[in-house]
């Protein structure tokens, strides 16, 4: 993670804050973070737009108790982080409670089940406002299926769902990641725009995985 928490390194977290640019938010919105990691992504959200407020939640408490040692994370009530199991989090959550869910876990090569089926979408389509959004990293290669079920029942919960990634990747030509967001009024041409100037080639597809 960067001094500057302007600066994100990995082109997914890029397409994560490309999406939510892209997404008619409110002024203070409010996002769970499921695999809060080092908290990149919450520390970028907040310095980007200083009204909104993050909860992070990991099943590895150490990752960010160290993270608030080592950077200068935003304190309560504007980052709030805990040691919870991501589909715990969600189910917790109160009926339209969350402007933004933002899903980045994963065990090995893929997310872990119980954060990639229907249950899980489901309580997400539940806590998030109408107009709200959700953004996943999702593993993908020739010789991994994980990723289909989890994007099927996220087509399943949301009218509009695509996916965001490099061409080869969402062609199923080669192994990475791809961003699966998920919505009821995604702007897909501003997306598209987005990827269009982006410094590595990016795709956007409605369709993905075909």
């Amino acid at each position: 993670m960067r001094e500057d928490p302007a600066v994100l390194d990995f082109e997914y977290m890029r397409h994560f804050s490309a999406a939510i640019s892209a997404w008619d938010r409110p002024e203070r919105m409010l996002a769970l973070h499921v695999g809060a990691g080092v908290c990149t992504m919450a520390r970028h959200l907040a310095h980007t737009y200083p009204d909104s407020r993050h909860i992070a939640v990991d099943v590895d408490a150490d990752l960010p108790t160290l993270a608030r040692d080592w950077w200068d994370l935003p304190r309560s009530p504007q980052l709030r982080v805990r040691a919870q199991d991501g589909l715990e989090a969600l189910a917790a959550r109160h009926d339209d409670s969350l402007d933004m869910i933002l899903r980045d876990a994963f065990a090995g090569d893929s997310t872990p089940h119980a954060l990639a089926g229907s249950e899980w979408w489901g309580h997400a389509r539940r806590v998030v406002r109408p107009g709200g959004l959700v953004v996943a990293n999702v593993k993908a290669a020739p010789d991994l299926a994980t990723h289909r079920p989890d994007v099927a029942a996220a087509r399943a919960a949301f009218r509009d769902v695509l996916a965001v990634g490099e061409p080869a990747v969402l062609k199923g030509r080669r192994r990475g990641n791809v961003v699966v967001v998920a919505g009821d009024r995604i702007d897909a041409d501003a997306l598209r725009r987005y990827a269009a100037s982006a410094p590595l080639p990016t795709g956007v597809d409605p369709a993905w995985p075909v």
